[in-house]
């Protein structure tokens, strides 16, 4: 007897790259995240040695993610009822003015760490916007055989840059300063504006009419509340990113205390957590054939777990940039399993709002994490709060 929701096949892990679209946004939102992954390193040392407290090291990540969690929801509802396309735009174009912002105020000499903050809560504010809408977006562009190859991709692609962009970022930093890195990411950040303002796809069209936007989000909510999948999914983000987002938030501090080493090391660390994404990623479509996703799941946040409590009693650089690389991969194998789940259990008249509950869980997680590892961090140790 056949299941009622049968499993669409695990598409090549390439094949999505066949539609150009999807192609052309991709690479886009690469060279973007290249420019955001080079201001990330700059933002987060400039933190770091404009500021005594560990607390505002480690808000430099809950900072980005807060908007998320406040935002997503409404975001999603938004995805579900108007222009996905012009949504992206819309977000994009508030990540572009924050970095602009940012390489204005540090090119005048005005800089502090509260309007750090600030912009990257308005950089926030555009990925809480984008998101839900690229992500919804690609079950229009694709078949839904593809998604599970097109989000283990859209992660597979951060993670490339990743593997480099951070390591550039701390070059440039060493040598030509932060104002260089803030207008390198002000540059990269045309590229998606460029290529969704080029593309267009066919939206597959709900029978249903426009929801008012309180309706829209009470029945995502209620939808996603009813169903035991999605529930299960965005509670597990949610810990996952609580529990996760310390290796990220007091990276610098562990560069900076335990270390003893700068920007350069900073970037070549986190190029390390990338590129074990990457491989992670490019081994994600085997894994998921050889064991469950559950377990898959499971090992992967031990993993997550083993690089918390290397980097909490190791000195040495060479062994962080292993425990960080074990790092990636868990993080990398926890995330796409987690959103494949949540968008293969919902329909399309309501996949926008179910990922940005998701997102919001998530980020609130990151948030919040961010916020209590570093309060540890601060008034008991770097050791105490990556071993918690």
């Amino acid at each position: 007897m056949q299941s009622e929701n049968p499993q669409p096949p695990v598409s090549k892990t390439l094949a999505p790259f066949r539609n150009k679209v999807f192609r052309s946004i991709w690479t886009a939102t690469q060279i973007s995240s290249l420019g955001w992954l080079v201001q990330t390193v700059a933002i987060s040392w400039l933190m770091a040695t404009i500021s005594a407290s560990d607390l505002m090291v480690a808000l430099v990540q809950a900072a980005s993610t807060l908007p998320v969690f406040f935002l997503s929801v409404f975001a999603g509802a938004i995805a579900d009822n108007f222009s996905r396309r012009w949504v992206m735009f819309a977000g994009h174009c508030l990540i572009a003015s924050a970095s602009t912002t940012l390489m204005i105020s540090v090119g005048l000499g005005f800089v502090s760490p509260w309007l750090i903050l600030g912009l990257g809560f308005l950089a926030g504010c555009g990925f809480a916007l984008n998101d839900p809408a690229w992500h919804a977006s690609v079950g229009d562009i694709l078949h839904k055989r593809d998604i599970p190859a097109a989000v283990t991709l859209m992660s597979v692609g951060y993670n490339i840059v990743r593997s480099v962009g951070p390591a550039l970022g701390g070059v440039i930093l060493a040598v030509f300063g932060p104002l260089a890195a803030f207008a390198l990411a002000a540059v990269s950040d045309l590229a998606p504006i460029s290529a969704i303002w080029r593309t267009k796809w066919e939206v597959r069209s709900s029978p249903l009419p426009r929801e008012r936007m309180t309706t829209a989000i009470h029945d995502g909510v209620r939808f996603t509340a009813m169903s035991l999948e999605i529930r299960a999914a965005t509670a597990r983000a949610a810990l996952f990113g609580l529990a996760s987002i310390s290796i990220l938030a007091l990276l610098p501090l562990v560069v900076r205390d335990q270390l003893k080493s700068g920007p350069i090391v900073y970037g070549i660390l986190l190029a390390g957590f990338g590129m074990g994404a990457f491989i992670a990623g490019m081994g994600n479509g085997f894994l998921r054939k050889v064991t469950s996703q559950n377990r898959l799941v499971a090992f992967a946040s031990v993993a997550c777990a083993v690089c918390c409590l290397s980097l909490a009693l190791t000195s040495s650089v060479p062994v962080a940039a292993i425990s960080l690389a074990l790092g990636g991969a868990g993080w990398l194998i926890t995330w796409t399993g987690i959103d494949v789940s949540v968008q293969l259990a919902s329909p399309r008249w309501v996949v926008g709002r179910t990922l940005s509950i998701y997102y919001a869980l998530s980020a609130g997680g990151m948030a919040a994490g961010s916020w209590i590892w570093g309060s540890v961090a601060q008034n008991y140790s770097l050791t105490s709060a990556l071993e918690g």
